[in-house]
């Protein structure tokens, strides 16, 4: 069963909204990465298309909604390049099992799914023509349809004035549901016309409840490696191999030292990796050393100080006060480099002798 685990007040007031007739036609969901954004989305969902109207999760409708095969949810994502008709339905049935599978998938856990080597996700031209033409279709079931729409900031720039024409122009009993985890890439135009609902941060009681099975050392280390990206550590529990510790702790030992020719190896092996990889890699380094931050200046008790590859407490000695900073403002440029395309082994070089004088306190 979807479940939300930080936003049930958020949940209630959408509820209000729909069963007093109030629910914009449009609405942007925006959470972080593997957060409650795509399982809230699924909620409103079966609000909108319940037998009952009341999303009672019971219901064919709702039950259908869960498995994603409600004939009027019409579901857009990104995709990478290939397929028959390059939309989403060339991937739908994959979609399907990664979400029910996960139901807080998050980007690099579906790119992880569908992309080889260095694809990137995109939502283009052709899916928003397409979603024109479905839309326009009468409802299967004759009351609502639904447009759920992943990541409108991965739609490409010459399909988002169409996106918007969705938007302005709604048809009669057609709801469209966006969730984002970058609402600063989507058209002002866009975000004006949508009613905002957002999402706060998954907190750590969130994995406690949800691995609440599993041994303690596990939880400890889910927690840290991917809080508050749930969707991720769900990823990473099937798949043990996607914690990128081992790069991590390679990478920052490597930037410990500072030997030229060791950063000009590292950064080679970083630069192999398909890029969402590596942003969030780069993300999930950001985590690690601000734990090992607080743990120096804090002496906070850790659940998780022996992680393998990484021991908190050693790592503690490395991120000083003096370079914390530093720490947190190469590794911001460095993940922006990467949205903006810049060439990546410049970078991560960059970056790599960065941290070094930051673990030096220089």
């Amino acid at each position: 069963m979807v479940r939300t685990y930080n936003n049930n007040s958020l949940l209630e007031q959408i509820k209000h909204a729909t069963s007093t007739g109030k629910l914009h036609h449009a609405n942007l969901i925006s959470s972080g990465q593997g957060e409650d954004g795509l399982p809230l989305a699924l909620e409103l969902s079966k609000l909108l298309l319940c037998e009952q109207e009341t999303g009672c999760g019971s219901c064919r409708g709702c039950t259908r909604v869960t498995k994603l095969e409600h004939p009027d949810l019409n579901l857009t994502f990104p995709i990478v390049s290939g397929g028959t008709t390059g939309t989403s339905d060339d991937f739908l049935i994959q979609f399907r099992e990664a979400f029910i599978q996960n139901p807080f998938l998050d980007p690099n856990s579906w790119q992880q799914t569908i992309a080889t080597k260095n694809q990137q996700l995109q939502i283009p031209v052709k899916e928003i023509q397409n979603l024109q033409h479905k839309l326009s279709l009468t409802a299967a079931e004759g009351k609502n349809r639904v447009l759920l729409l992943w990541m409108p900031e991965a739609i490409k720039v010459s399909a988002s004035n169409k996106l918007l024409k969705l938007i302005e122009e709604p048809l009669d009993n057609t709801y469209i549901i966006l969730v984002t985890h970058n609402k600063g890439r989507l058209l002002p135009t866009i975000l004006s016309r949508c009613a905002p609902w957002h999402c706060k941060p998954l907190t750590e009681d969130a994995f406690e409840q949800h691995f609440s099975g599993e041994a303690e050392n596990l939880k400890a280390l889910l927690n840290m490696v991917f809080a508050p990206n749930l969707g991720a550590a769900i990823t990473a529990k099937n798949d043990p191999n996607t914690t990128q510790i081992e790069l991590f702790a390679n990478w920052m030992r490597t930037c410990y030292k500072g030997a030229p020719v060791e950063i000009t190896g590292i950064v080679n092996e970083l630069a192999a990796l398909p890029k969402e990889a590596v942003k969030t890699l780069i993300t999930r380094s950001m985590h690690f050393l601000e734990r090992g931050y607080y743990h120096n200046v804090q002496a906070t008790h850790s659940s998780a100080t022996d992680l393998g590859a990484i021991n908190v407490q050693k790592l503690s000695t490395a991120v000083v006060p003096a370079g914390a900073q530093l720490i947190t403002k190469t590794l911001g440029s460095c993940l922006r480099d990467l949205e903006r395309n810049i060439h990546l082994k410049t970078s991560l070089t960059n970056a790599s002798y960065q941290l070094h004088r930051a673990f030096r306190g220089q």
